[in-house]
């Protein structure tokens, strides 16, 4: 047995322990960070550390590595007799939001790794207890400093985003035993869902301007109210497209990186898209599409179509077959002209449903 472990041993069985420190890392190499989308440097190491500890107004140091302090909690890793994997919560701090411009820069941190480590407060680094008047070598002096004695670290990937708001934001994390099976094919086919990344190249194809949002509402000014009733749609058609005769090529793209170059203020019923730059993958290069809803000025102040949802509203597919309908049936044409796709045969159109997208070169969303 090493001597890091003899100390960590110790410190578990004796009856007055330190106490436990515990620590947080979000890998997120594997993400490309898409800056421009605010603007923001994200800084050089794709990897932040966070503690929910305090070190007066200084980063608790582990390992070398520095752990900023800031609200953050992973609770729910009991583990059922019946063998199913514990599903833990990450919990950040987002005051007034301030998280959620990172959070969108990097997908919403999806698959990203996110690893605990936990050890005793007598091991930390000595550069924790420098200039803090705690004795005159500057010494650890609760016990001596060792980087290697620590408790088991835990890894998990975060899964998918469940809450977000002004005051938090919280993810569901996976095991790692969960991600080692596969399907085969890859995606797993379903009769009443769509599986195919809304607007892809890969898959959905659809490039034509905003039809409704995620909850059914008309973007369109193609049906008529009574059609809209009888739909029992509610009525925001807002979407001229007379406005854009070329569709999308005629969409401008957002970026808050080129502010300046923003029109003054936008009116209800302008389309905007917000494309990820310096990227091959076209599941990441999928173009996000808002429509104006509230006239602004961007004088005042910029409104992020993602984060402002007073004033956009974002083009969306349901992933029904009746979505898919409004998009590409015919029998949509005639309501929505504009929906047709320069040079496609109608006699060629139809629902974008099959395949095997398991055979494709990038990994799927």
């Amino acid at each position: 047995m090493s001597e890091s472990s003899s100390n960590l041993n110790k410190q578990l069985v004796s009856m007055n322990p330190d106490s436990i420190i515990e620590l947080f890392e979000i890998d997120f190499s594997d993400i490309p960070l898409d800056s421009s989308v605010f603007g923001d440097d994200m800084g050089p190491e794709p990897v932040y550390r966070f503690t929910s500890m305090i070190n007066g107004s200084n980063p608790i140091v582990w390992q070398g590595k520095s752990y900023q302090p800031m609200p953050i909690k992973m609770e729910g890793f009991e583990s059922s007799g019946a063998g199913k994997l514990p599903r833990p919560s990450l919990s950040l701090a987002n005051p007034e939001g301030i998280f959620s411009k990172i959070v969108y820069s990097n997908q919403d941190f999806l698959n990203c790794k996110v690893t605990r480590k936990r050890t005793f407060l007598r091991f930390l680094d000595e550069e924790n207890f420098q200039n803090r008047n705690l004795n005159e070598d500057f010494k650890n002096p609760f016990g001596s400093s060792d980087m290697k004695a620590h408790l088991p670290d835990d890894v998990y990937f975060i899964n998918r985003k469940t809450l977000e708001d002004r005051e938090q934001i919280r993810f569901e994390l996976a095991s790692p035993l969960e991600l080692e099976n596969a399907w085969i094919p890859a995606r797993k086919v379903m009769s009443n869902y769509c599986c195919w990344t809304y607007r892809c190249d890969i898959g959905c194809g659809y490039k034509g301007l905003p039809i409704e949002t995620i909850d059914g509402a008309s973007l369109t000014k193609g049906f008529s109210v009574e059609e809209k009733k009888k739909n029992g749609e509610i009525d925001t058609g807002r979407v001229d497209p007379q406005n854009y005769p070329a569709m999308m090529a005629d969409v401008p793209h957002w970026s808050s990186r080129d502010a300046q170059d923003l029109p003054l203020s936008y009116l209800v019923g302008d389309v905007v898209q917000i494309v990820q730059k310096n990227t091959q993958n076209p599941y990441s290069r999928t173009p996000q599409v808002f429509v104006c809803c509230q006239n602004h000025n961007n004088k005042d102040q910029v409104r992020h179509p993602f984060l402002h949802k007073d004033f956009w509203l974002k083009d969306e597919c349901s992933k029904t077959a009746n979505s898919c309908r409004k998009r590409f049936s015919d029998d949509f044409r005639s309501l929505n002209e504009y929906n047709t796709i320069p040079g496609t045969d109608s006699n060629d159109r139809g629902l974008r449903f099959g395949g095997f997208p398991g055979t494709e070169d990038y990994p799927i969303e």
